[in-house]
């Protein structure tokens, strides 16, 4: 009788280990943008971080499946794990545009990009501290999804802009370098999509259960 009334998992902080992951590989990939030419060193390791990303969402698979009773619905708690799993995997595309692109240095629109990913990571990450005690924590929750939303919009705004001079006549740059920022910007305003995902997600969530 004691292994039933026992305390079950804490689903609510598997959502926190996710967007954790996420984190750290937003943080790597600013700290490879920082100070001169990309460091491939800190860019060979988001593939290391998607990877232990993957290894979470299995495990978080099998837990919510296997589980008598859960917190939440059980494609709720499912599409907030694989939201969150496309923001890491989305930060490793980064990285792999990169490397296959052979690009070697940042501007100051994709600094920028990856500043706002980090910052809407991080704003997750304190959403996702928050999001257990939902009812009581509603309107801090509802800030930050109000937060990384309006980063989201500050990236689609430089995204346009960017992409606008990139295909100015007047820009003499050669096309190959074109195509490699094009698909790099495209790749870091999906991120951030990704990020506003998983803001939208906690916010039906919440109004679903209240």
């Amino acid at each position: 009788m004691s292994n039933f009334f026992s305390k079950g998992p804490d689903y609510f902080e598997l959502f926190e280990k996710g967007i954790g992951i996420s984190c750290k590989a937003a943080k790597v990939l600013q700290t490879s943008f920082t100070g001169g030419p990309i460091d491939k060193k800190e860019i060979l390791q988001l593939k290391e971080i998607e990877h232990e990303g993957d290894r979470h969402v299995h495990f978080c698979s099998n837990l919510i499946a296997d589980s008598f009773i859960t917190p939440l619905d059980r494609s709720d708690m499912m599409a907030m794990v694989g939201a969150i799993e496309a923001i890491t995997d989305s930060i490793d595309d980064i990285g792999n545009q990169i490397y296959m692109m052979h690009i070697t240095k940042g501007n100051d629109v994709t600094v920028k990009m990856v500043d706002l990913i980090v910052k809407s990571c991080e704003g997750l990450q304190e959403l996702m501290n928050e999001f257990e005690q939902y009812k009581k924590n509603y309107k801090t929750i509802k800030e930050k999804t109000v937060y990384v939303n309006h980063l989201e919009e500050e990236g689609d705004a430089i995204f346009s802009e960017a992409m606008r001079d990139l295909f100015d006549p007047k820009n003499k740059m050669e096309m190959i370098d074109v195509i490699r920022l094009q698909n790099l910007y495209n790749t870091l305003e999906s991120s951030l999509d990704y990020c506003e995902d998983v803001a939208d997600i906690v916010e039906r969530i919440i109004i679903s259960n209240t």
